[in-house]
């Protein structure tokens, strides 16, 4: 048995709000301890995202964008 690789990279995702030409970070799930907007799989940002659209007034125009970033891993060494 080997143990596994140590990624270079994290990949995180980030729901964001767009309020016309206004983006902020979204999502009111605060206990990922990743930060607001901030998940650690594509499918809880989809929750969050999803949350987040049905309790939007019917009114709103705002949308919701997900992206996938990629960060240093702060445990890779070359």
């Amino acid at each position: 048995m080997r143990p596994l690789k140590i990624e270079p990279y994290l990949k995180v995702y980030m729901l964001v709000k767009q309020d016309g030409t206004y983006l902020y970070p979204s999502g009111f799930d605060s206990s990922n301890n990743m930060g607001t907007g901030f998940f650690p799989t594509q499918n809880v940002a989809e929750l969050m995202r999803t949350k987040e659209l049905l309790a939007q007034k019917p009114e709103s125009t705002s949308q919701y964008h997900i992206y996938e970033l990629e960060i240093p891993n702060p445990a890779y060494k070359e």
